[in-house]
């Protein structure tokens, strides 16, 4: 008997995956080249005493860095969704934050546009969904950033509403603005793949126009819909419905007194108290951008460029309040370095992931594997503040509370 065997799909499973691997690498050098391009100018900016004409440089390298990412980012997203190998990626998360963190607008996007931006989100929201976060925050962004950037004066809303049914909740994100609106004739096309609006060809707006395609995609993955109303002229509604599915309703006293826990540790006064943090790059300028943000606050940095070493330093000195671990280094990945270092004895270091490779899901993937938190490149000094304040915050709270059993067990 002849048997048949497909071999084209094979190979086309081949060039998936090597495509799918080449734009992985793509996105891991360039996030790399940038976190350097954007950090650093972040830092010259922030300089008191600079000239006006080199600040101003250095703020228009930043925003140019930020555009330039988004246009990679774009560009893999739209990559991925046409080739099939988009993943949702589902897991709990609270909306409010969410909604609240997404709707935070850089203010280089105004630029200087007499523009007022209001947010509504509902405070009943249910405390906890089961959704893919990554996506449903790159919807919202594209949405408001499309809105601001086809608005020269006026207003922008940004509502977030909800109708649950039964174990669901219908999420209702709404962007309403008072720009230029959309001609009717291009109301058709305008979830097409690559769409600029022909108004653009007089106007300096930048981009590909990617934006509403691959928000439009994500929405339909996540069994969502978006519509449009817009008068030529007047401005623009964007209205999308997400289904996601209700994890809990209300937040648990424990987490309610966690979160005022956290909100009641300041540090602007007293500072982090010279907390000693290990960085580990292989990259040099990784590593001095690193520096530079943190040697902003009274804390005691040291650094190392592989995972061997790391291993080697907390061998000897385990006393590090924080580790910042980049994931992908020659001989030892970060991931199995942090493997080698909790066989240390009482090593209980926070570490939080370093990576230029950011996909759907890598939050809750790296903290599986025991980190502390995750932080993807480029990243801003505002981004990386954040992430080592809540570490930090959440250690001085475990520490209050081992001495507080200390002293309990005393009695």
């Amino acid at each position: 008997m002849n048997v048949y065997i497909d071999e084209s799909k094979g190979e086309n499973m081949r060039e998936d995956t090597e495509r799918k691997e080449f734009l992985s690498s793509v996105s891991h050098e360039v996030r790399t080249l940038l976190n350097t391009i954007v950090g650093l100018s972040d830092d010259i900016s922030g300089y008191e005493t600079l000239p006006d004409e080199i600040r101003e440089d250095a703020e228009d390298l930043n925003s140019s860095s930020k555009e330039l990412f988004n246009l990679i980012d774009s560009i893999i997203d739209y990559v991925l969704i046409e080739n099939g190998q988009m993943k949702m990626v589902e897991a709990p998360y609270n909306p409010k934050a969410l909604f609240e963190e997404a709707s935070k607008v850089d203010e280089e996007l105004f630029e200087d546009k007499p523009i007022d931006f209001h947010t509504n989100i509902d405070e009943k929201l249910p405390y906890e969904l089961i959704g893919d976060k990554t996506h449903i925050t790159k919807i919202v962004r594209s949405l408001i950033t499309n809105a601001i950037k086809y608005t020269d004066s006026g207003d922008v809303w940004f509502d977030v509403s909800y109708i649950n049914d039964n174990d669901y909740c219908n999420l209702v994100i709404s962007v309403k603005d008072t720009g230029r609106g959309i001609p009717p004739e291009e109301m058709e096309t305008l979830f097409a793949k690559i769409n600029r609006l022909k108004i653009e060809r007089d106007t300096v707006t930048e981009g590909l126009g990617l934006g509403l395609a691959i928000s439009k995609s994500l929405i339909e993955m996540m069994n969502g819909r978006i519509r449009v109303e817009s008068r030529y002229g007047e401005g623009s509604t964007f209205e999308v419905t997400i289904p996601q599915k209700i994890k809990q309703m209300e937040e648990s006293e424990l987490s309610r007194t966690q979160r005022l826990r956290l909100e009641q540790i300041s540090y602007e006064e007293e500072g982090y108290g010279y907390k000693k943090v290990l960085i580990v790059d292989d990259n040099m300028l990784n590593i001095k951008v690193a520096r530079r943000i943190l040697e902003q606050y009274d804390l005691i940095i040291e650094e190392c460029y592989n995972g061997q070493e790391c291993i080697d330093m907390v061998s000897e000195s385990n006393d590090f309040d924080l580790i910042l671990m980049d994931m992908m280094m020659p001989g030892m990945s970060g991931e199995e370095t942090l493997e080698r270092l909790k066989l240390i004895p009482d090593f209980e270091t926070p570490v939080i992931a370093v990576t230029a490779i950011a996909e759907p899901g890598a939050q809750e993937k790296y903290e599986s594997q025991g980190f502390a938190d995750y932080i993807a490149k480029p990243f801003s000094k505002e981004e990386l503040e954040k992430k080592i304040e809540k570490v930090f915050k959440l250690e001085d709270i475990r520490d209050e509370e081992l001495e507080e059993e200390y002293e309990e067990n005393q009695w």
